[in-house]
């Protein structure tokens, strides 16, 4: 397979945007492709993750004119991909990452057929999933809704007809790098 596109997904709080950080700090070579959204950013999104602050009313012109590949609401902000910035991501020499809901693999999977390697993150224990929420500040009621959404995706992906490549993030963040890069090496 000539992988052009790397998805990365997992329930929230399971390390992605850490791992995908330390993921890019080994392979300076590989890019985002840009994700907009109607969200101001925060402090843990990584450098060309997403163009932030996006009116809702861009965000509803450029899906009237079918530019996207992809749309979702979630937390009550609007996310999608650009369908031209996936399709300049498969002409480039190296690979393009992308941080997604587990919804939105599929779409790119069949946009770019045979040339996305994705990856799912397991979550660690709920135990420890709870303490890493609790420290990025989460409300307790957020909390035990994402634990169940946890619970949820992570039983979906292991039913789904995508071939995820399943690395369980309860070890160190080099560890899970490690599985990664082994995977893109093979």
């Amino acid at each position: 397979m000539n992988t052009q596109i790397i998805t990365v997904t997992g329930p929230s709080g399971v390390g992605k945007t850490t791992i995908v950080g330390a993921l890019m700090r080994a392979r300076p070579e590989l890019s985002f492709i840009v994700s907009l959204t109607t969200r101001p950013s925060r402090p843990s999104d990584l450098p060309g993750e997403y163009r932030h602050n996006v009116t809702r009313f861009e965000f509803a012109w450029l899906d009237l004119n079918r530019d996207f590949l992809w749309t979702v609401e979630a937390h009550g902000n609007l996310y999608g991909t650009l369908r031209e910035s996936v399709d300049e991501a498969l002409s480039h020499e190296h690979p393009s990452l992308m941080i997604l809901v587990p919804e939105r693999v599929e779409f790119i999977r069949r946009h770019a057929s045979g040339r996305v390697l994705s990856f799912f993150i397991l979550p660690p224990s709920e135990e420890t999933l709870r303490e890493r929420l609790l420290r990025r500040g989460e409300d307790p009621a957020d909390i035990e809704r994402r634990i169940n959404d946890c619970r949820t995706w992570t039983e979906q992906a292991e039913r789904s007809s995508i071939p995820y490549v399943f690395i369980r993030n309860d070890g160190s963040i080099e560890d899970a790098v490690r599985q990664l890069l082994a995977h893109l090496k093979g």
